[in-house]
């Protein structure tokens, strides 16, 4: 499930952005994207510069299905903050689905880039850490992301903890190792 995660009420406007925010989840949970993303449009219009507004837009005209309209918002988020390794992920999928290769390396590249500098909000520990990695190199297709794939393989025969999460993992599709990353 994709939850809308709005950050930086000012103080005057914060109980009608945070009505606008239920309101904004219950469409989500509704799986009423397209109603979701105009009441941030609400949001915006209140408060322009509302943090991560953009890449819950984003993420909400994934689930819509929108890509064209994703990219151009995941832009304007990473004109705000380029340095967040889950911006750099839902780039990703939005090129991916565009079918725009040459973007799709890069993007996961710097992603785990970021988490791997700890600039995530979904990064809590080096499981976390060990685990995104592994999803995203999943879907990265050249031969430098292949040999640390081996190499985090090769790592985690010592890990049996891990061990069994990772070979689930890998049976699956690129699409499938995202959606369970993203989930």
């Amino acid at each position: 499930m994709f939850s809308v995660l709005i950050f930086g009420c000012k103080s005057e406007t914060k109980t009608q952005i945070l009505e606008l925010n239920q309101k904004a989840q219950n469409f989500v949970n509704e799986e009423k994207f397209e109603d979701a993303i105009k009441v941030l449009n609400e949001i915006e219009i209140i408060d322009p510069n509302y943090k991560y507004i953009h890449g819950t837009k984003a993420g909400l005209y994934i689930k819509a299905n929108k890509f064209k309209e994703a990219k151009a918002e995941i832009n304007k988020e990473l004109k705000e903050d380029s340095l967040v390794a889950e911006v750099w992920m839902t780039k990703g999928i939005i090129s991916s689905e565009l079918k725009e290769i040459d973007d799709v390396n890069l993007c996961f590249k710097k992603s785990i880039k970021f988490y791997e500098l700890g600039k995530s909000y979904a990064c809590k520990n080096e499981n976390d850490l060990v685990k995104m990695r592994f999803h995203l190199l999943h879907v990265v297709d050249d031969a430098e992301s292949k040999f640390k794939k081996a190499e985090l393989k090769l790592k985690w025969k010592l890990d049996y903890k891990m061990t069994d999460h990772f070979k689930f993992i890998e049976s699956e599709t690129p699409k499938k190792a995202l959606l369970m990353l993203y989930k």
